[in-house]
């Protein structure tokens, strides 16, 4: 059995092959191209025994080749890579040598590559493109509350979140603290109808605009230019507001036309986004974790035991799929909110002394216990099935 590593880059991939004793049986590097991946075709069917490839990373034109050849790929992380890697010691063709030789010693970093349906990487592709667009929406909002802070603070009291439409729509009418201040309460009524205000009593909500808007406040020296670059702005975050919003709907149609979709929203506390999240990043292969404490390792929520000599540490798992450990901790905040026994579980976990972000990460080890049963099996989860089963086990149970 030969063991390969492919050091992965943007233009050009290092390659190391192992023989089963540990010695090198070639190094090389290709294109990442069609004649790139031809010389690699090439050197693989000159090998006489089965082999197994091992790489640093899920996606790009390189993985999808070898996956569509029907190559056993295995996948280590790249901050496991590293820790393994010898100190100030960092090459490609080095990098290449310590993935095939991890593989070839049955490192247990060394996972199979998880076979994803189509419908799942589309999904996975869709969420890249939202966590871009929430990226940039934090960035741009941002700046914008910078600028607003240094000659219209009035705005940010009467709009905490100044990106959301209506506060950009008021922006632009009332560009100025001086425009702002010479509304009359009817042009602000018509404003907030205006914008199909649905919030509060239009009438409460239009004195408390007011109020804020004619209270006393520091003047800028100069503003013309903060104000010009606001409305420079406003366009720009109005149009990632709406592309979030779009992709929001393609990622919640794509996520329905899964069949496991219903299953997920079985889940107390999984909404649409964080059911088409743990759909996306645990994928529907079976075969990728073979038992809950795989897939709780692979979200961080277990932590790691270390251990030199005498001395015995355990630790919070950094190394780990960041996607997934996000998606389970959005789960465990909203669960607490819908079922009675992860209330009463993450309850449990305060009142023992850990703080919030433990008592969460707990919950969730929980319930990817449950997960894992449930992706197994692909059965709905029953709540009053569980709060049995945990009370036949005499665990803690909150009774209504």
């Amino acid at each position: 059995m030969y063991s390969i590593g492919i050091d992965w880059a943007d233009a050009k991939h290092d390659l190391c092959i192992l023989a089963e004793n540990g010695t090198v049986h070639s190094a090389f590097e290709i294109s990442n191209d069609q004649h790139g991946f031809d010389l690699l075709r090439k050197r693989l069917g000159r090998l006489n025994a089965p082999f197994r490839i091992n790489i640093e990373r899920t996606d790009g034109l390189l993985v999808d080749w070898l996956v569509r050849n029907g190559h056993a790929v295995y996948l280590t992380p790249p901050l496991a890579l590293h820790h393994r890697r010898p100190r100030r010691s960092k090459t490609d063709q080095s990098d290449a040598y310590l993935l095939a030789h991890l593989l070839r010693i049955g490192e247990t970093e060394c996972r199979p590559l998880a076979r994803r349906s189509d419908l799942v990487e589309y999904l996975r592709q869709l969420l890249r493109a939202y966590d871009s667009i929430l990226q940039e929406q934090r960035r741009f909002g941002n700046r914008l509350i910078y600028l607003l802070k240094l000659y219209y603070p009035a705005a940010l009291k009467a709009f905490c979140q100044p990106y959301r439409l209506i506060a950009m729509s008021f922006l632009e009418r009332y560009p100025t603290p001086e425009a702002a201040q010479r509304v009359t309460l009817d042009e602000l009524r018509q404003f907030l109808r205006d914008e199909k205000y649905r919030g509060q009593k239009l009438d409460l909500k239009v004195l408390e605009l007011y109020d804020i808007l004619q209270a006393p406040a520091p003047k800028a020296d100069v503003q013309a230019g903060s104000v010009i670059h606001v409305q420079m702005l406003i366009p720009v975050l109005r149009h990632i507001y709406r592309s979030r919003r779009d992709l929001e709907k393609q990622i919640v149609h794509a996520f329905q036309g899964h069949p496991d979709a219903a299953m997920w929203l079985t889940i107390p506390g999984a909404q649409r986004l964080t059911a088409a999240r743990l759909l996306a990043w645990i994928g529907d292969d079976r075969a990728r974790f073979s038992t809950a404490n795989v897939l709780q390792a692979t979200a961080g929520t277990v932590p790691v035991t270390r251990r030199s000599g005498k001395s015995k540490s355990v630790e919070f798992r950094t190394a780990c799929s960041h996607k997934i450990r996000k998606a389970v901790d959005d789960l465990s905040r909203q669960s607490v909110k819908k079922s009675n026994w992860a209330r009463a579980y993450y309850d449990a976990q305060i009142e023992r002394g850990h703080g919030a972000a433990r008592a969460y990460r707990a919950l969730g080890n929980r319930w990817l216990s449950i997960i894992w049963k449930l992706w197994q099996t692909q059965q709905a989860y029953d709540e009053k099935i569980h709060r049995a089963n945990r009370a036949m086990h005499g665990q803690l149970q909150l009774t209504k």
